[in-house]
């Protein structure tokens, strides 16, 4: 009996420290993902404070940073993973996060709202607005950053 116990308790322990250890790694990529992201948007806008960081992963995957300048101006960058164009737009030219949910409580009436996060499709700065709606689906709603046009929505089954 002894015997079990001891090797229950190390199976145990290597489990945890498995399971410690690829968490760890997931998020070392993403941290890292990040940190060569913030080096290519500092080229193009000279940041001293990052506000928000959001983490898009639609046809290609983006890293947005919403920012200040030393001259107090609020700008928001799309940085794609791979190499490609950064998008970099005046934070007051576009939907702020409360705007974007307040939109879409008018028009669909979510149950509860999941996340905001800004995203990036086709060359679109959109908001990608995730909740639970009122027949109890997971979806997603796509608006523009700009000025709010719906792009697109989607509704799975929980």
């Amino acid at each position: 009996m002894k015997k079990w116990m001891i090797l229950l308790f190390i199976f145990l322990c290597l489990a945890i420290w498995q399971a410690v250890s690829v968490y760890q790694d997931a998020l070392w990529q993403k941290r890292s993902m990040e940190a060569k992201a913030l080096e290519r948007a500092k080229e193009k806008v000279a940041f001293t404070k990052i506000d928000r960081t959001y983490t898009y992963h639609g046809n290609e995957a983006y890293i947005v940073f919403v920012g200040k300048t030393k001259q107090g101006k609020k700008y928001v960058v799309w940085v794609p993973e791979k190499k490609g164009k950064i998008v970099i737009k005046r934070a007051e030219s576009g939907l702020t996060e409360a705007e974007a949910i307040a939109a879409l409580k008018a028009e669909r009436k979510p149950k509860k709202i999941i996340s905001a996060k800004l995203g990036m499709e086709k060359g679109v700065p959109l908001w990608e607005l995730t909740y639970i709606d009122q027949y109890g689906r997971y979806s997603f709603y796509y608006m523009s950053f700009t000025d709010g046009t719906f792009l697109k929505r989607y509704s799975f089954q929980q």
